[in-house]
């Protein structure tokens, strides 16, 4: 199964979340030459729509992302953020008396013949810090884990005790999340992912290039984790449009 990728995560909220929060992550694909199309019928339909359900409290939040390190010139892939209060809840933010019956029929038509490939995966968010501003941040950097299947309270530990507290003090960090992917999947397929939020694609680059000299202490914490986990992906995603 392939896991492409955050809210993430956590995905540009501020208010305080509940571990083990439901976030649902959709991964559409379409021709580049559609891509305007369909960030259009998102605009005039379908965030409207999520936006209704997290008014009505059945939804936390609704992003959509756009990935940008895609080695394919000729697609373009878009990441949906559904951050949820409950597995019950609503997903698709559906409302019949928002639009004409008719209408919507032929925005849900559309989006589906657009759309040439689809992938959803569920996730749980298990500890972060949200970006300092209500606005989400313009920019996400998704990281990948297979972690060894003996090791993953260990690994949850390590991420949320032992690392996240440099991250918080990392300036060009906005917000940085960890999630388990809850998709059922085989044991060499990734089982979590972390969320890093900056501002922009240069505090990204920044980030990249800052070297520090380790501690012993955190060379051992850093050594423990490479024993338990491979970062077999990262991906750099924009944000599309955010509601709140």
């Amino acid at each position: 199964m392939k896991k492409l990728l955050f809210t993430f995560l956590l995905f540009t909220f501020v208010v305080t979340a509940q571990k083990n929060m439901p976030v649902g992550m959709h991964y559409v694909t379409v021709e580049s030459s559609d891509a305007n199309e369909l960030i259009e019928l998102e605009k005039n339909y379908f965030s409207k729509l999520h936006k209704n359900a997290i008014d009505n409290g059945e939804k936390i939040g609704w992003d959509m992302w756009r990935l940008e390190n895609s080695a394919n010139p000729n697609h373009t892939t878009f990441l949906y953020v559904h951050l949820q209060p409950s597995l019950e809840s609503n997903f698709g933010g559906d409302n019949k008396e928002m639009f004409p019956e008719s209408e919507l029929s032929m925005a849900k038509k559309r989006w589906g013949e657009l759309v040439v490939k689809s992938e959803f995966i569920m996730t749980s968010y298990k500890g972060g810090f949200a970006p300092i501003n209500e606005k989400p941040v313009k920019y996400v950097q998704l990281s990948y884990m297979n972690v060894n299947p003996t090791g993953h309270y260990d690994y949850e530990q390590m991420e949320l005790k032992d690392f996240m507290p440099s991250h918080k003090s990392n300036k060009l960090l906005k917000g940085w999340s960890l999630h388990r992917i809850n998709t059922p999947h085989a044991e060499s397929e990734d089982d979590y992912l972390t969320a890093n939020f900056f501002e922009s694609m240069e505090d990204i680059y920044r980030n990249t290039d800052g070297v520090a000299q380790l501690s012993k202490q955190q060379k051992m914490n850093y050594q423990k984790i490479l024993d338990i986990r491979e970062m077999t992906k990262v991906e750099v995603l924009s944000l599309v449009m955010g509601v709140r």
